[in-house]
């Protein structure tokens, strides 16, 4: 009876002391997955918000036109001009104007502006993702498209002697700018010979 006891007793306090191990890690568990429901929570919040951003136009341009603003200003702190009038009584401005200064004491001015189409970006990755190849040719002819499109829209800010005899056109992402310099439809040429617009990304 008293070896029962004590084997009883024993068992108990191992048992207690067993679960209570379990029941802290089970608490610790609990609440390290409620630490992560609300980072989960907070990142879920930061992409809806991001792609607010993106599928808004305005924004997206406003955020493609800071970049750019940004690396001009890292590269040419104070030779630019930012919506510049290259033509005279025009309602049309450019997003930024470099100053280049001559020897004459005269300044041209070398436009570049900024364009993110990035619905036909989207498809384009899409249509390359899911393997369709009829679906990847007609988002990448849209995609050109839409560039020549965005350059010939550039090419009115040219105004020489005022400007540059070529504007610049910059692609807000590196993968677009990629796609569009590496077309195989030689696009990047069209637009250099059609419209005088060179891409930077």
């Amino acid at each position: 009876q008293t070896v029962d006891e004590k084997l009883t007793a024993t068992l108990s306090t191992r048992l207690d002391s067993s679960f209570k191990t379990v029941s802290d890690r089970l608490e610790n568990v609990y609440k390290s997955l409620g630490e992560m429901k609300e980072l989960s929570n907070g990142v879920t919040s930061n992409v809806t918000a991001l792609n607010r951003v993106l599928t808004n136009v305005k924004a997206r341009g406003t955020w493609a036109e800071v970049q750019l603003g940004s690396i001009l200003d890292q590269t040419l702190p104070g030779m630019y001009e930012t919506n510049f009038q290259s033509i005279p009584n025009s309602n049309d401005r450019v997003e930024f104007a470099v100053r280049i200064p001559s020897n004459e004491g005269t300044i041209t001015y070398l436009p570049i502006d900024s364009k993110f189409p990035m619905e036909d970006y989207i498809r384009l990755c899409t249509a390359a993702d899911s393997g369709d190849s009829d679906a990847l040719n007609q988002a990448r002819k849209a995609l050109e498209n839409r560039v020549l499109s965005e350059a010939k829209s550039v090419a009115k800010y040219i105004n020489v002697p005022l400007t540059t005899p070529f504007a610049i056109l910059y692609l807000a992402t590196e993968g677009l700018y990629a796609e569009i310099s590496a077309s195989r439809s030689g696009v990047a040429e069209r637009i250099q010979s059609e419209y005088n617009v060179m891409l930077a990304g």
